[in-house]
């Protein structure tokens, strides 16, 4: 390998580290999410004659459970 190609592969390594502990270093709770995909977003739609407090319950059930929500 190319002294000039083995350099620029050792400074991609090095810039993705610093940036892999940017994200990283702030607390604990970050490092224990890195590598969990984010769970989708669960979109309640009430009926015509309802409003969004119907689906309470289960959104208070979802987010216990980690899934964002929108109603």
């Amino acid at each position: 390998m190319p002294a000039s190609r083995r350099a620029v592969l050792k400074s991609i390594a090095a810039v993705s580290g610093l940036a892999t502990a940017a994200v990283v270093a702030p607390g604990t709770a970050a490092a224990s999410t890195v590598n969990r995909p984010a769970k989708p977003t669960v979109v309640l739609v009430h009926g015509a004659w309802a409003d969004g407090s119907s689906w309470n319950g289960v959104t208070e059930r979802l987010l216990r459970a980690g899934y964002p929500t929108a109603v």
